[in-house]
């Protein structure tokens, strides 16, 4: 039994039935290769169809060989070669009782040469500074031939099966960059007033409709705001919706928001309350007699049943969520909410994989995008596995081996499980990484697993203890002082009598007041010392950080962290205050000043501080594997017992140390 009386009842879309209200709105995977789906992306489909999702709009579908910016990873649908491979994918989900559409796409002027041997088309030639290149403004032949475009594609998702298609005429591409007055200043039939800013998209619905017939899907997703001042906001989007449904020829409206000069809102990370967005759909839905869908940041089934009872959508799309978690839907209608892995809008595995030209993968759920290779299969031999370390990555090492029916030993010295991660979710911006811990936490309890909690182990412990394989996650050590030998030349800072020093631990853990005016030395280019900057200043302290580093090797981002989280925080930080001064170091201490050097001229200068914060590299507490290797049949290091780094990293090498036992 279940409470969730509106979120799995079912829904007709067109003339397809829908067993529940839950969709996988499309998102890039980076699975297609050289331009085609792959057996990766079927199945990643699958294995959300299985966990019970109602349905899944594929990812953006290229409908031109304009239309490319990210090498060859987007599929292209306009090739005769993609229908095969849409077959075998709309059958695998057809299996399992779930529907599937195409999102059909065109970028227009976040396309690049670099990557098509074209000039991106759009709207009017407008340069776009994403890309870096002045886009051609598309003539009639050339809004004629998109059209076609559009068309062809849509008849070869129905050749292939698909039970319906989706336009993107959102997120800045170029059915927005025509809608949109910040990118449109044409002066013929397609620019100016609404009616002409609207004749393209109008002239690809009508064709395509035209061509598939009344018994195919047909749907439209779109900004209910563009959220850029020059550009169109929701009271101007409540037109173009209600024009569109009321053209008779789409069977829903698909409501999300932002363009690519706002981009962040449409994938907010974990600062950013849930449902952000549902107010648009909700205001669209008020207005039309179509099915409403809505999506962004909905990350739990209680959530998604409150929308659909309220009439705010139709459709409630967890994207995210049913990355980490394929089987929420399954397991929210068996009321086992518990047992959900929730989204905590990381980014880490899907969004920034995705910047960094990787296929995506979820920073809790190892086997997101690796579903037909990391599959927790019975051992062969039944093992004692000995896991150190408490924190995520032993939890996770904890959980996998026990899955295989080992006999495991999970040990923590202190009387808390997370690790590292708990100080960071201290942060009120940061809490959900609570989540992570836990779930984590609630499978160890519910599979069972021998936890010893406030057990410092010592290498005489593990050798008494006899195991067949000792899985260390024992965590970092603070480096005291980044001295030339530990972080580079000059890096040392020389601290005088009397000088109120703290960590970023310490600040985020609450364990010692600053003064009035605090500099951070954010040495480390992960966001805890940005974060506690925001902590700081919410306790109403004047905060500067300085910040190293001007670049990291192979971007332009000096900062190991996600661009949309990264941009947030940096928002965050400006409307509280804070000053951040980067390409500087802090090379001197002393009561009621810092002095800070520039990294490139070497010249100095003071900045009054009562509290000097040090947010420092960290180094991994490997001691125990030092004393153990050659001693144990089995030893290996996982997370940051190996290297300190990301939770993706710590997570993911607990999945596979366990797995490979």
């Amino acid at each position: 039994m279940n409470d969730f009386e509106y979120l799995f009842s079912p829904i007709r879309i067109g003339n397809v039935n829908i067993k529940n209200r839950i969709f996988q709105p499309a998102h890039v995977t980076g699975f297609a290769e050289k331009g085609l789906p792959t057996d990766r992306l079927l199945h990643y489909y699958e294995e959300r169809a299985l966990g019970g999702v109602g349905l899944i709009v594929q990812e953006a579908t290229a409908v031109s060989p304009y239309t490319q910016y990210h090498s060859e990873v987007f599929p292209q649908a306009y090739r005769d070669e993609i229908v095969p491979i849409l077959k075998r994918i709309g059958e695998a989900v057809h299996s399992h009782g779930t529907k599937i559409f195409l999102q059909l796409w065109h970028c227009g002027h976040v396309s690049t040469t670099f990557y098509t041997g074209y000039p991106g088309q759009s709207s009017s030639g407008i340069p776009n500074p994403m890309i870096g290149e002045c886009p051609v403004a598309m003539d009639k032949d050339d809004i004629r031939e998109a059209v076609r475009y559009f068309v062809d594609a849509s008849m070869r998702a129905k050749d292939a099966g698909y039970d319906g298609v989706e336009f993107n005429f959102g997120h800045g591409y170029l059915q927005q960059q025509f809608l949109s007055p910040s990118q449109n200043i044409r002066k013929d039939e397609y620019g100016g007033s609404l009616e002409n800013r609207m004749r393209f998209g109008m002239e690809v619905i009508d064709a395509v409709r035209e061509a598939v017939g009344i018994n195919f899907v047909v749907g439209l997703r779109a900004a209910g705001d563009e959220f850029i001042p020059e550009g169109f906001n929701l009271e101007d989007a409540k037109e173009f919706f209600s024009v569109w449904a009321r053209t008779g020829k789409l069977d829903y409206l698909n409501v999300t928001a932002a363009s690519y000069k706002s981009g962040a809102y449409a994938v907010p990370p974990m600062m950013i309350p849930p449902r952000p967005m549902v107010y648009l759909a909700a205001e669209i839905k008020q207005l039309v007699d179509l099915p409403v869908f809505t999506a962004i940041r909905i990350n739990d089934p209680v959530t998604a049943e409150d929308i659909i009872k309220n009439h705010e959508a139709d459709m409630v799309g967890m994207a995210r969520g049913l990355i980490c978690d394929p089987e929420l839907p399954r397991k929210a209608k068996e009321g086992r909410l518990d047992d959900i892995r929730q989204c905590i809008a990381c980014n880490e595995g899907c969004w920034d994989r995705f910047c960094h030209k990787e296929a995506i993968t979820c920073l809790q759920n190892p086997e997101a995008g690796f579903e037909a290779e990391r599959k927790i299969s019975p051992a062969a031999v039944r093992k004692k596995v000995l896991v150190v370390g408490g924190g995520c990555a032993g939890m996770e090492a904890a959980i996998v081996a026990r899955k295989r029916g080992h006999d495991v030993i999970l040990c923590e010295k202190t009387g808390e499980l997370g690790g590292a991660i708990r100080i960071m979710a201290m942060a009120p911006s940061r809490q959900e990484f609570g989540q992570a811990v836990r779930f984590l936490k609630h499978e160890l309890e519910r599979l069972c697993v021998d936890v010893r909690m406030n057990t410092d182990v010592t290498a005489d412990a593990v050798l008494e203890e006899n195991p067949d394989v000792v899985i260390l996650a024992t965590g970092g050590l603070a480096i005291e002082d980044p001295a030339p030998d530990k972080v580079g030349p000059g890096s040392s800072i020389e601290i005088g009598p009397g000088t109120h020093v703290v960590t970023v631990e310490d600040v985020l853990q609450k364990k010692v007041e600053c003064g009035k005016r605090v500099v951070i030395a954010d040495y480390q280019n992960y966001t805890k010392g940005l974060v506690a900057a925001e902590v700081l200043a919410d306790q109403g302290k004047e905060v500067t950080v300085i910040m190293p580093f001007p670049v990291r090797l192979f971007t332009s981002n000096p900062y190991n962290v996600e661009l949309i989280t990264l941009g947030f925080q940096f928002m965050t930080l400006q409307s509280k205050g804070v000053k951040r001064v980067s390409d500087h170091q802090v090379k001197k201490a002393a009561p009621g000043k810092v002095t800070i050097r520039d990294v490139f001229t070497e010249q100095d200068q003071e900045l009054p501080a009562d509290t000097l914060v040090l947010s420092y590299w960290r180094k991994a507490n490997d001691g125990l594997y030092a004393e153990l290797k050659g001693k144990v049949k089995h030893i290996v290091k996982i997370g940051d017992a190996m290297a300190p780094r990301l939770l993706i990293d710590a997570i993911h090498e607990g999945y596979k140390a366990a797995a490979g036992i």
